[in-house]
């Protein structure tokens, strides 16, 4: 018997006031599921409101797709990455919600798979200003799902406790049918159940009658489903483990078919660790596609694939050394490191060793330990059994540790045969690859026209996608943007950075989101739109923080600061400094770090000033705009060193008007004030006044009825921004909806009455 449940009504209320809410419901443990569910969509289609119910499959936590982005486009979707995924939701959510308000039901979100649960994260404040209501199933205590819970809990979501029943059952010894299917999941199909016993569905019908008219299963249609989740798990429990393992393998073998692969991964894993080449491909596969939605969960499923095999088996190695890789892509790169630095070399052969060597030299890369990685890179080179692939990506990333180091022609000399090989190979993939490493060394040496004309003939080449991975910033039209803003021709980049983005979004490279609004960011910056830089690089740190991608957070913070202290936004500026550190071995963006530092003349000047002179070598001051460059030079104390790189930069660039203009003002600036004074934080901070010019025509555009993806359109800029300025609007206007916002356009005259 259902019951009114006042959370359930104060949530329903919300919407009704055009107000955002969220609940939390707990399931019950017994059965996995809530009577509050039902009681909320039947409360919701008596309001004639919009529903959408993700339901809840056990195996989707493996699973690429997003079953949140399914049910919402009624049908399966192109794989995506997590990132554009995000997106695609919150425009079918942001449209389905300018009818009627909309209740989202997620069944289970510790079933969730990456992508929904990333959306989870995300979505309710970035759709903050919609009449949307978020009710997520939640398992109390559940690692999975601490972060939704904590994000849902910040946004002020009310929590449904879970009311347990009754634990049923089992008389006498279980049946083989609900055996194999406890084994299957809570839910399952009868045809596999029976292909796996191989018995016809037929003779099954006797046990399947008796656990209908028992209760313990209920027909659903297209499932059978446990009404018991404990008792299904009593029934699993209660197998020999070898029994269990051999029937997830059967299971997965049954499940090997276009469409459900990650059904049969997830008992693939469970299984014996018995895998034939084939199951291997179809892990690999998995773990790749993974990847590109939640690289914490790809690790996470190599690491399980891993413990299936003994220590010495190569297999372990792979799959150990996979699941590093990847973890080197989140706020987990000391754990990665640890992983594989655990693992005797001994044993390995030369390829595998190489490999290990390979990820762990990306990995202090990626930690600022240039000179631990070349250790590893040069025995690497020095075992004489391995593949050309492999010399390869070894000689590449030796090449940029060079570059880091501050030894580009020791880089040059590396790669030149390599690159020169690889421009003429018959693989249009492999030629782009080549290109963008060439271009980049040539803008490390300051050789800017050399390394946009690489980079536009890189663009111009195959295109990349999540099948053809290249690390950011090595998308051609991301890599052909950046060095557009180093030269005279930075107006182009613009249309590149928009149109690029969306394409990559498209091609299931969510994880370059973040890097593409940095750019974008400081795109904005260089024209002087501060605000919508500001949005472009608070959009990067959210995305970067949903797709727990830590790489590029450094350099979006230092951006973000140096924006905001144009706009006078000086606290916020310090609060983004605050934890900035400006370590002894240089990390790739550290430069940004200490522009940003004496742009907003703190403190630690002075540190950053003397880090500058040991540091900032030409490669280093090349991933600085120009436009930087005359902040870094102290008038006190004039740096001869940086000011001796800068020349060189300008001999060596001489046919750039940009390049040599921002260096004759650092020269300059080493005899005048070069920092930048700070604006006074003179804006009012509330109310319709407060509004920014960006604000005022978002504004403007959602009284005239726009969605925020025509809004993008109009104003070229992405979505992010439009949502970004509508939630600073809605702050400074202490507002919840766009019919709010509407009301008080009108009032201001921004938009004109009828009549």
């Amino acid at each position: 018997m259902t019951r009114d449940r006042p959370e359930i009504a104060g949530a329903l209320a919300h919407l009704r006031q055009g107000r955002p809410s969220a609940l939390l419901v707990e399931l019950d443990p017994r059965t996995r599921a809530a009577e509050s569910f039902s009681e909320l969509i039947a409360a919701a289609q008596a309001s004639e409101f919009g529903i959408v119910t993700v339901p809840a499959v056990e195996s989707d936590q493996l699973s690429a797709r997003s079953r949140l982005l399914d049910t919402l486009a009624g049908a399966e979707v192109q794989d995506t990455g997590g990132g554009a995924i995000a997106d695609q939701v919150a425009e079918l959510l942001d449209s389905m919600s300018q009818n009627a308000p909309v209740v989202v039901v997620v069944e289970d979100a510790d079933w969730s798979d990456p992508a929904t649960l990333s959306a989870l994260r995300a979505l309710p404040r970035i759709l903050g200003h919609l009449p949307i209501l978020w009710a997520v199933g939640v398992e109390p205590e559940s690692s999975r799902t601490s972060r939704v819970v904590n994000a849902l809990r910040q946004f002020g979501a009310a929590t449904i406790t879970a009311e347990s029943g009754d634990h049923r059952a089992v008389a006498g010894k279980p049946v083989e049918l609900l055996q194999v299917g406890a084994v299957i999941g809570i839910e399952f199909e009868l045809d596999v159940a029976a292909r796996v016993l191989g018995r016809p569905v037929g003779s099954l019908l006797g046990e399947i009658d008796n656990a209908l008219a028992t209760g313990i299963l209920v027909d659903d249609g297209s499932v059978l489903r446990f009404t018991d989740a404990q008792l299904r798990r009593s029934i699993y429990d209660a197998l020999p483990p070898s029994a269990r393992k051999a029937l997830h393998y059967d299971i997965a073998e049954e499940m090997m078919r276009p469409g459900t692969e990650s059904k049969a991964v997830w008992h693939l894993v469970r299984s014996t660790g018995r895998l034939t080449d084939d199951d291997l491909d179809v892990v690999r596969r998995s773990i790749s596609r993974l990847a590109t939605v939640a690289p914490e969960d790809a690790a996470e499923l190599a690491l399980q694939v891993s413990n299936l095999f003994t220590a010495s088996d190569p297999h372990h190695i792979e799959f150990i050394t996979t699941a590093a890789e990847h973890l080197g892509n989140t706020s987990r790169v000391g754990e990665a490191l640890s992983i594989l630095e655990r693992i005797n070399v001994g044993g390995l052969s030369d390829r595998e060793e190489a490999r290990l060597r390979l990820v762990i030299a990306r990995l202090h890369q990626a930690a600022g330990d240039d000179t631990e990685a070349m250790t590893h890179l040069s025995r690497a080179l020095a075992l004489p059994e391995i593949d050309a692939e492999l010399r390869l990506a070894l000689v590449k990333t030796q090449a940029v540790g060079h570059i880091n180091l501050g030894e580009t022609e020791a880089a040059d000399q590396l790669t030149r045969p390599i690159v020169r090989s690889a421009q003429h190979s018959q693989d249009p993939a492999t030629k782009v690859s080549a290109d963008l490493f060439a271009s980049q060394l040539a803008f490390s040496q300051a050789k800017v026209t050399k390394a946009l004309r690489l980079a536009e003939q890189a663009a111009s080449g195959v295109e990349v996608s999540a099948t053809r991975p290249l690390v950011a910033p090595r998308i051609p039209e991301l890599w052909l943007s950046t060095v557009l803003l180093s030269t005279d021709r930075a107006d182009e980049a613009s249309e590149i950075l928009l149109a690029g983005q969306r394409h990559s979004e498209r091609r299931g490279l969510a994880w370059s989101v973040p890097y593409w609004h940095t750019v974008r960011a400081i795109e904005r910056w260089m024209h002087d739109e501060l605000d919508d830089a500001a949005a472009e690089a608070e959009t990067a740190l959210h995305a970067a923080e949903r797709l727990d991608i830590v790489r590029s957070l450094q350099l979006t913070r230092s951006v973000l600061a140096i924006v905001e202290v144009d706009r006078g936004k000086l606290a916020h500026a310090r609060h983004l400094l605050s934890a900035a550190t400006l370590p002894p071995r240089p990390r790739t963006y550290d430069i940004w770090t200490a522009a940003a530092l004496l742009r907003l003349a703190t403190g630690e000047a002075d540190y950053a000033h003397q880090w500058l002179d040991r540091h900032a070598n030409v490669a280093r001051l090349m991933t600085l705009p120009p436009r930087v460059w005359p902040s870094l030079v102290s008038p006190s104390a004039p740096s001869e060193a940086i000011l001796l790189r800068l020349g060189d930069i300008a001999h060596t660039s001489q046919d750039q008007r940009v390049i040599v203009s921002a260096v004759a003002a650092a020269t300059s600036a080493s005899r005048e004030s070069s920092t930048p004074r700070p604006r006074a934080e003179g804006r009012v901070a509330w109310g319709w006044a407060s509004l920014t010019v960006s604000e005022l025509r978002v504004a403007r555009l959602v009284a005239e009825g726009h969605t925020n993806r025509a809004i993008a359109e109009q104003l070229h800029v992405s979505v992010h921004t439009v949502g970004t300025h509508l939630r600073h609007a809605f702050t400074k206007l202490d507002i919840n909806t766009r019919v709010e916002l509407t009301r008080l356009a009108l009032q201001h005259g921004v938009v004109p009455t009828e009549g």
